[in-house]
């Protein structure tokens, strides 16, 4: 014994998974009258007179020399004979001429040699038989079709470095088939382990079933096992099916089993689709990406005419312009999708609009409408809009990202993520798509998010995803202050604002001033400006801010925050008037403390109304601040308001500030503000001498003399000139009984320069002496 269709016994050519090649051969089809020929499997009419040429390709090693095949062919006419063709020796190129418009072809291929006489008999004098041959031509371009949209699946799979896809329609309707051909095979699951090389693929499967039933014309069922005993008694008919081969011819495969005694016929069938072209059209607007597979959706008139629709053959896209030759492109029909599966990867042409076509029989199918043919974009120029970016703020729900600067027709998905965690937060794309393609729309939602840098990932049709930057913002920053005071006429103005998140402000605009900042605070509630009006700053004007923001890149608008008012209030003059009498000489620039010291103020504006403050420029000097409303009197001073010469303002300079204070006054309005610190002058406590004796006691000087009076502690040393003074040699001390009084020794030169030769004295601190108007 030995195999059929075992490596030893066959040629071998490449192909057929899980079975064995039988030979390999080219049978075309030309009409009457056409320069062009076809492959028979291309065929969907067989019109009368056609020559059908047969031309062997790959025979088996041991077919012996009168190895024969022929054709049977069953009219398209109900009432017209099946008629066995003349039979033709396989090892030699014969042809045959059509009789009639035939809707089966039978291919009966028999390596011992054939009986024409007996064949005839089998397909002729039984209307059975011919029904079952019709069935499994059906059959045969069922499996001969699936097994190809496998293949071209698998083959898919192999190409793009990755396993093909389960359950894809067509693997449905490959399954579908297994389970119709073999019912025992119904428990198999073709999109599982049935992967593997060999026998146990996806297409091993589909073929093993057919070879078990085989249209119930071989082993399982059927008529032929009924009448072969005594009209071929000697022969044993094995089903095959084809395959493609090289040189645009076909191969026939058969299932490996024990050879018989009998001599072998293999039968390949193949029906007509018959009729004209189906009517296909685009499903809808179509784009579609070079550089893959596409899918694209079509439709037909009727769901039965998407059997028709697998027949076309030899797809090409054509330009829409017409100036260019009709591009080849693979392409495979799925009827599941209803849609053509079109293969992109290799294009070689410019993107564009493009129709698609192909053949049917010797005339064009045009699919109706055009496709538009696009590059895939990487999306690398790809970035988020200012606009979109100013919104995207935490805790804000739902929030729209406008992208632009790339194409985005191809954008399956996307997400967001942050750079270091893999975690991925969705983002959602409009299932309807409109406008222009370089315009993408995504949302997030934001709630639960931490502010800070993300990537916003896009990911192509094709598996491709790049990130685009971007950045969820904090809450914007918050101005509280309303009608803050800013006056004309300054040089600059101090304000302080209050809010939220103004450490993130980097810089401020007004229209009709500058404005510069300060560090705000820690917790960002402060920040301190500095305002300098244009000179088209009217009084009456509120002014708005603009803040740019850190991360945001269009400025907030903070309404009213500024009030401009008229100028300030101002100080021009101070006209003083120190009490006469005094016993020590007041310098220019002094006031005297422990004395009422008046001045006259000349302010503008001049108004009956008003608050002056007085102080210390010096903070440490000051021993109590004085504030005097017009009209208002207090113990230490009172303000009253002179008329058109001004104010009249009275104060014990001692009452505001000690010695060394430079005594400054405020003026302030409701409306207006404060004036700059208008300085009145310095306090200074003078000594009160009441009287001044020489003693005939002698000192290392000259002799020595005493002081009564008040304050005589300011006295660092006496003399009779500004330029030469002793150093005084003891402390004050109180005089007994004289109500506070104080007494003072002094070493004083001697003689006098004159009889009644004036004191000079020199305070603490002070290097030239002082006039008094005491002398002994």
């Amino acid at each position: 014994m030995c195999l059929v269709g075992s490596s030893g016994a066959l040629a071998a050519p490449s192909g057929c998974v899980g079975s064995a090649p039988v030979t390999s051969f080219r049978l075309t089809v030309q009409p009457s009258g056409n320069p062009t020929a076809l492959r028979i499997r291309q065929l969907n009419n067989l019109p009368v007179g056609s020559r059908i040429t047969y031309r062997p390709l790959d025979l088996p090693a041991d077919m012996k020399k009168d190895a024969k095949l022929t054709l049977v062919l069953v009219p398209q006419d109900p009432d017209g004979s099946v008629t066995v063709m003349e039979p033709k020796l396989a090892a030699a190129a014969g042809d045959w001429i059509t009789p009639f418009a035939a809707r089966i072809v039978l291919l009966v291929f028999a390596p011992q040699g054939l009986d024409e006489k007996r064949l005839t008999n089998l397909v002729t004098k039984d209307e059975a038989v011919v029904q079952t041959l019709a069935d499994y031509a059906d059959e045969t371009a069922d499996l001969e079709a699936q097994l190809e949209n496998a293949r071209e699946i698998e083959q898919e799979g192999q190409e793009d470095d990755h396993p093909a896809q389960p359950s894809t329609p067509a693997e449905q309707a490959l399954y579908s088939l297994v389970r119709a051909l073999n019912p025992a095979n119904s428990s198999y699951d073709p999109l599982g382990a049935g992967r593997r090389a060999g026998p146990t693929t996806l297409m091993g499967q589909g073929e093993e079933a057919f070879f078990e039933n085989a249209g119930s014309l071989f082993p399982g069922g059927g008529v032929l096992p009924l009448v072969k005993t005594w009209l071929l008694p000697d022969t044993e008919f094995r089903s095959v099916y084809a395959i493609s081969a090289e040189s645009d011819g076909m191969t026939l495969c058969t299932k490996v089993q024990i050879k018989g005694k009998n001599k072998l016929a293999y039968l390949w069938a193949y029906r007509m689709a018959g009729g004209t072209a189906p009517k296909v059209e685009l499903a809808k607007d179509t784009d579609v990406p070079i550089g893959m597979r596409a899918t694209i959706s079509v439709k037909v008139e009727k769901i039965s005419e998407w059997r028709p629709v697998s027949r076309i053959f030899d797809w090409t896209l054509v330009p829409e312009a017409g100036s260019e030759k009709p591009l080849n492109i693979a392409v495979r029909v799925s009827p599941d999708e209803r849609a053509l599966v079109v293969d992109l990867r290799k294009f070689p042409e410019a993107p564009g609009t493009y129709h698609i076509q192909g053949k049917w029989d010797w005339s064009t199918v045009k699919v109706a409408d055009a496709v538009r043919l696009h590059r895939l974009d990487d999306f690398k120029t790809a970035s988020v809009t200012p606009q979109t970016q100013d919104k995207f703020i935490a805790a804000t729900g739902t929030v729209p990202i406008e992208l632009t600067g790339a194409d985005f027709l191809f954008v399956d998905h996307a997400w967001l993520h942050r750079v270091t965690s893999a975690r991925q937060i969705p983002a959602d794309l409009p299932p309807v798509r409109t406008g222009p393609s370089d315009q993408l729309r995504v949302e997030v939602d934001t709630d639960g998010l931490r502010p800070g840098p993300y990537m916003l990932a896009l990911a192509r049709v094709d598996g491709a995803v790049t990130d685009v930057p971007v950045r969820l913002l904090p809450t914007p920053p918050r101005i509280d202050t309303s009608g803050a005071r800013v006056n004309t006429g300054d040089r600059e103005e101090h304000v302080t604002l209050a809010g939220s998140g103004l450490d993130r402000i980097q810089s401020l605009d007004a229209d009709k001033a500058d404005v510069a900042m300060q560090p705000a605070n820690e917790d960002g509630s402060k920040r301190e400006v500095r305002v300098k009006l244009h000179a088209d700053a009217q009084p009456g004007d509120k002014l708005a801010l603009m803040a740019k923001v850190e991360g945001m890149s269009t400025a907030i608008r903070f309404p009213r925050v500024l009030q401009v008012a008229a100028a300030r209030p101002r100080i021009l003059d101070a006209k003083a008037s120190i009490p006469a009498g005094l016993a020590v000489t007041v310098r220019d620039g002094e006031i005297p403390a422990g004395s009422w010291v008046d001045y006259v103020l000349k302010v503008e504006p001049m108004t009956s109304t008003g608050l002056l403050t007085l102080q210390c420029a010096e903070p440490e000097r000051v021993v109590q601040g004085l504030k005097l409303h017009v009209g208002e009197k207090q113990a230490s001073g009172q303000l009253v308001n002179a008329g058109s010469d001004g104010w009249f303002l009275s104060l014990d300079p001692g009452a505001v500030g000690q010695s060394g204070c430079t005594l400054t006054v405020v003026m302030e309005t409701e409306d207006l503000g404060k004036s700059d610190p208008f300085t009145l002058g310095k306090v200074v406590r003078l000594p009160h001498i009441d009287s001044f004796a020489m003693t005939d006691d002698k000192s290392p000087d000259g002799y020595y003399g005493v002081l009564k009076g008040f304050d005589l502690d300011t006295i660092a040393k006496t003399g009779w000139d500004s330029s030469t003074g002793v150093a005084a040699p003891e402390l004050p001390r109180p005089a007994a009984g004289e109500g506070g009084k104080q007494t003072l020794r002094i070493s004083m030169p001697w003689p006098s320069p004159s009889p009644k030769a004036l004191l000079y004295v020199w305070l603490r601190g002070e290097t030239d002496g002082r006039a008094t108007k005491v002398n002994p």
